[in-house]
């Protein structure tokens, strides 16, 4: 599928290597919540996942995972590392304003999906969100803290997430997670949502 116009060309950065936001390892948030068994295998999309570790971790842990990616090679790679799962774990290579799957997911674990979109697209990706995961479904989050305007990543401050992801759609945690470092002057806010 074809980019939206005022997108940013994801393949020809990962082709250029412009890739400052991958992590080397599984995000600390991740590992926390899969630890305390808040990220327990279910039926899960992984949106905007490029060539995260997250995605092959969740499928090595019995969860049924779908990966979403505009950049083919991102996706290439994903299903490269998700090919031993057979169809436990699938590879969506597209625009995410276009994924209208069969049945709503349990969970969406979006470590920097949200980040990388233009904000005027913001309210509409929230709505996908709410419309992919099944009544009482967890939104997994790390919302981005750069406190600068541009991007991507783009700043995700928490007044504007808790006003996107208002209630009575979506229900907060009564307290939020420590934050997780992300390069210099970056941190991350983790957040389990529920789908109401």
């Amino acid at each position: 599928m074809s980019q939206p116009p005022s997108s940013i060309d994801w393949e020809s950065r990962y082709r250029a290597g412009a890739t400052g936001w991958e992590r080397a390892a599984l995000n600390p948030a991740f590992l926390s919540w899969r630890a305390s068994g808040a990220l327990a295998p279910c039926r899960i999309l992984v949106p905007g996942a490029g060539r995260s570790h997250e995605p092959l971790a969740l499928a090595e842990a019995g969860f049924d995972v779908t990966v979403l990616d505009i950049a083919p090679s991102a996706a290439a790679a994903q299903a490269a590392r998700l090919a031993p799962f057979g169809s436990r774990a699938r590879v969506v290579s597209g625009d995410l304003f276009a994924h209208a799957p069969a049945a709503p997911y349990d969970a969406v674990y979006d470590q920097t999906c949200l980040c990388a979109l233009q904000p005027e697209r913001l309210g509409e990706y929230a709505a996908l969100l709410a419309g992919w995961l099944r009544p009482g479904g967890r939104l997994f989050a790390l919302f981005m803290q750069t406190g600068e305007p541009g991007g991507p990543p783009f700043d995700c401050p928490l007044p504007s997430m808790r006003a996107l992801f208002a209630p009575p759609l979506w229900a907060w945690p009564s307290a939020l997670d420590a934050e997780v470092p992300h390069g210099p002057g970056r941190v991350e806010q983790p957040a389990v949502l529920v789908r109401r």
